[in-house]
């Protein structure tokens, strides 16, 4: 209810307002401030002191402002409305004008200051602002995932308690907002980051005052906004021609066509579809010409499922949405082409509100229009005219047609992020790495007082390698608290990327240093575990070396001058130079398509790897030499001809061939190793030893081949076990068999023995007898004289003499010596399980 003491046209209220004896001190001689669809709103309340009070200007002067800084204060204006007064009706029944009563203005006090000092009185001043501006007084940087716009907002203004009213329908029918895996706030104040987040999604806003509040109206289209009060819904264009009229009016209207852009073209990239076409047109130009200029921009609409339900959740449709943002974009440029500005005497202009202007000489301006601006001033001109209270109206608005789909103009960039950023690596608990099949991580970033350190503290992040291709190239995922460099595609917040790892007291560098400054490479760590992997290059001067190990078995493979690397401690003592290859464990060389094992030199890595010309020589000759001695052997009866070493000859031959392989062409420039044979070559020797036994073992030939001797040394027995046939020829020295303790025992156990001599065939006997045994007989035959032993006697066959030297010639009854003769076994070789390895 309005004071006494306050004017007619302008109240004031306030719980924080001074009082004197329960009335105001201060009245309201002034008001001027604007309203934007968009924009805060900010008015200028100048009050003074009353005079009835008569306050001294010392007492006037001392009000205490920081009480009223932050408090609610509501500014009432009156409505006169349209029509006639009609005398004679009791009490104000006759000032009843359609459309009268009170407008509100309710804002938060910001500022308060005095303005002058105007006789007894004091004039004061206080800035009114929306609860809204508030927002703009703070500076946060957190992350909002998987939410909407919609949901951002609720989430941010959860924080004022003021009222906000949601006029929102949807981008499309029976769609929802669509959600964003990332949005940052990044270093903005509340406001600044929701003004960006509406204008890029075709939210607007105004603010509606009523019963001594303001509640923040938030509107994506034009069917949600409402036609100015009764008074107002026709207002009336009168030129200012000195003609007097009886209601508020539009005296000045301009209306003005802009050429704006006719088209709206978008694109993004979406690493999960990274073949889409994720272009987008959007035209629609103004009735004028050359209104066909495109507006090219970056469309942040592809969202590549880095949220927290990662790619297990849905995708997002990025075609549908890239379509309803660039037409976003295009409403807001095209609802520049035709606006319009105007002045009036119109206290009840409200921005956000509509009416239908009337009268204007321009038969197509007549139509309804949507107040986008109001630039209000009320002031009190009576006392400086010494005529009482008397107010005057002043309204500066700037309107569109209300056909016309209004957006804002994307007057607030988004952020971009100068360099990198620091962050740590975060897993759920008990994890050390937590990754999904991009590869991507989650951080939780030096700035963010929300997080806690787990999986829900970023987005997924993908990790830069130095690398990639289809299935190959490098990875070194990040694990849980590793710190690492974030970088921003674009320089866009909500677009982050590793690009490396740093260094930090609890992650220090693979090897010691400085001690290990020579060292550069890699080592890894078992998940779980302190082992580690490692591939360490050292650079020392004159002492290079590249080194692989595997803390597993202490498996390594060192090539250079070896120095022992103690993992983190690095370079130990030295120990070679070349190569090793050891482990703790089983080792395995196994290689498809032949194997070359050599100690043949090739200074400077000279010729082909299988360059071999040294060994396929010697194993040429070798097989020279055993088709040689074959032939020989062969000759002399001592094997068979074409059959035996024959086979073994011819088996070398085929194998040398494939050893040294086809012709040289383009298609096959390394021919050695037509077949896989694994070959080891010396110029100098080749040794085998072992603590065990040696086993050699062939499925079909063994060949043993030297230029010079055989010599076999067996600290216990050499055993030859023979399926068929054991031969043994040799061209020059002759064969010796000596046996110096033991006997010499030489069976046929099922055929005939055979002792030839072209010589003589000595049998001796140098300390006992020798005993011919046979069970049937003995026949000597020495020139064609025999002598026949056998169970009838001796017979003796000859065509010279007979002649006995003996001292003494005796006969005596029969008498036989009994015969013994060892037994023999019937072994026989399964042949039905032929040797075969």
């Amino acid at each position: 209810m309005l004071n006494p003491l306050q004017s007619r046209t302008l109240g004031v209220a306030g719980a924080a307002l001074p009082t004197f004896n329960d009335a105001p001190v201060l009245i309201p001689v002034r008001l001027s401030g604007s309203e934007r669809l968009g924009e805060l709103f900010e008015y200028t309340l100048e009050l003074k002191t009353a005079d009835a009070l008569a306050f001294s200007p010392s007492i006037a002067a001392n009000i205490e402002l920081d009480s009223l800084i932050g408090t609610e204060v509501t500014v009432s204006i009156e409505i006169e409305g349209t029509g006639h007064f009609i005398p004679g009706l009791a009490g104000e029944a006759g000032t009843a004008n359609v459309g009268a009563g009170t407008r509100e203005i309710t804002g938060l006090v910001t500022a308060a200051f005095i303005v002058r000092e105007d006789g007894r009185s004091i004039v004061y001043a206080l800035t009114l602002r929306p609860w809204l501006w508030l927002a703009t007084k703070n500076r946060n940087c957190r992350n909002f995932q998987d939410m909407s716009v919609v949901e951002i907002t609720d989430e941010v203004l959860s924080a004022y308690s003021f009222p906000v009213d949601k006029r929102l329908t949807t981008p499309r029918p029976n769609k929802v907002w669509p959600k964003r895996d990332i949005q940052r706030q990044h270093w903005e104040s509340d406001w600044t980051f929701l003004q960006r987040l509406w204008e890029e999604w075709g939210i607007f806003y105004f603010f509606e005052h009523s019963e001594g509040k303001h509640r923040l109206v938030l509107c994506d289209s034009m069917g949600t906004l409402k036609p100015l009060g009764e008074a107002y819904r026709k207002i009336r264009y009168e030129a200012p021609t000195g003609r007097r009229i009886d209601e508020e009016h539009i005296h000045a209207l301009s209306i003005t066509n802009s050429l704006t852009p006719g088209a709206v073209s978008g694109v993004d990239y979406d690493y999960t579809e990274p073949r889409a076409d994720l272009s987008v047109k959007h035209e629609d130009p103004c009735n004028t010409g050359l209104a066909h200029q495109e507006y090219y921009v970056w469309g942040d609409y592809a969202q590549p499922q880095a949220g927290a339900a990662g790619l297990s959740g849905d995708h997002n449709e990025p075609q549908t949405e890239a379509e309803y943002l660039t037409l976003v974009q295009m409403q807001a440029l095209r609802s520049q082409g035709l606006r319009a500005t105007g002045e009036g005497n119109l206290r009840g202009l409200i921005t956000g509100q509509t009416f239908v202007l009337t009268h204007y000489p321009q038969q197509a301006a007549n139509r309804e229009y949507m107040v986008i601006a109001c630039k209000l001033t009320i002031e009190d001109v009576g006392e400086a005219s010494g005529a009482g209270q008397r107010y005057q109206c002043k309204a500066e608005f700037e309107v569109q047609p209300s056909n016309e789909a209004f957006r804002l103009l994307r007057t607030i960039e988004k952020p971009r992020v100068a360099g990198t950023e620091y962050a740590v690596v975060t897993c759920p608990e008990n994890q050390e790495i937590w990754t999904d099949a991009y590869g991507r991580v989650k951080v939780q970033f030096i700035w963010d007082r929300l997080g806690n350190n787990n999986e829900r503290s970023s987005c997924w992040v993908r990790v830069a390698g130095t690398w990639h291709g289809d299935q190959f190239g490098g990875t070194f995922l990040p694990r849980r608290g590793h710190e690492v460099a974030v970088s921003f595609v674009n320089g866009d917040p909500d677009l982050p990327v590793i690009t490396g790892s740093a260094v930090n007291a609890f992650n220090m560098p693979p090897f010691q240093l400085p001690d290990n400054q020579a060292l550069a490479g890699y080592r890894s760590r078992e998940i779980g575990g302190r082992r580690a992997n490692t591939l360490a290059f050292d650079d020392t001067n004159g002492k290079i070396q590249a080194h692989l190990s595997s803390d597993e078995g202490v498996s390594q493979l060192s090539l250079g001058y070896i120095t022992r690397i103690a993992g983190h401690a690095g370079r130990k003592d030295e120990r070679g130079k070349g190569v090793e290859l050891r482990t703790d464990g089983d080792g395995v060389f196994r290689a498809a398509m032949g194997m070359l094992l050599t100690t043949e030199a090739r200074p400077n890595a000279q010729s082909h790897t299988k360059d071999m010309g040294e060994t396929i020589q010697r194993l040429t000759q070798a097989r020279d030499l055993q088709e040689s001695l074959t032939g020989l052997a062969q000759q002399h009866k001592a094997q068979d001809a074409n059959a035996d070493q024959s086979e073994v000859t011819k088996a070398i031959k085929a194998q040398n061939d494939a050893i040294r392989g086809s012709a040289k062409t383009d298609s096959n420039a390394f021919p050695e190793f037509s077949e896989p044979h694994l070959t080891l070559a010396s110029p100098v020797g080749i040794q085998t030893t072992t603590a065990g036994s040696t086993h050699i073992a062939s499925d079909e030939n063994l060949a043993l081949t030297t230029g010079g001797n055989v010599g076999v040394a067996t600290g216990k027995s050499f055993l030859a076990s023979v399926r068929n046939s054991f031969s043994v020829f040799v061209h020059k020295l002759g064969i010796k068999l000596i046996a110096a303790s033991g006997k010499v025992r030489v069976e046929a156990q099922s055929d005939n023995v055979e002792i030839v001599a072209q010589k003589v065939l000595e049998l001796m006997s140098t300390t006992d007898w020798i005993n011919i045994k046979a069970k049937k007989g003995v026949t000597i035959n020495g020139g064609g004289t025999a002598l026949v032993i056998n169970p009838d006697g001796v017979t003796c066959f000859t065509d010279g003499k007979v002649q006995f030297h003996c001292a003494s010639l005796g006969e005596e009854a029969p008498q036989a010596r009994p015969l013994d003769f060892p037994s023999f076994p019937s072994g026989k070789m399964n042949d039905a399980f032929p040797f075969s390895l």
